[in-house]
């Protein structure tokens, strides 16, 4: 799924567009607010679901290489996590959508694309 097929979706804003943001396609979905979880997970070129908005989640996800970060439930973001996406490049989307709503919005998305 593309990036501007999941902002649609999940009426998100886009926080940070990485330089890969209009040709990603993101494969999976990993939602979790336990970054050590997501840490021992793996899967294809993952979009992080949480509403833990901390630079830790950023982190994790480079660490991971995740396509890009959904922050969800309306979490407020804090300036520096905005500038620790731009310094890493990963895609960092806002929603105010709960977290069970965005991931039956995109499980409908990845079905499409198969």
């Amino acid at each position: 799924m593309k990036f501007s097929d999941i902002v649609q979706s999940i009426a998100a804003t886009v926080v940070y567009k990485s330089s890969v943001f209009d040709s990603c396609n993101v494969q999976s979905v990993i939602v979790s607010d336990l970054m050590s979880d997501v840490l021992t997970m793996e899967r294809p070129n993952p979009l992080i679901v949480s509403s833990l908005s901390s630079d830790q989640t950023l982190r994790t996800a480079s660490m991971v290489d995740a396509a890009g970060v959904v922050i969800a439930q309306n979490k407020l973001i804090p300036p520096a996590m905005a500038k620790l996406a731009e310094e890493l490049d990963l895609t960092l989307l806002h929603t105010p959508l709960a977290k069970f709503e965005t991931c039956v919005l995109l499980g409908k998305l990845l079905e499409e694309d198969k």
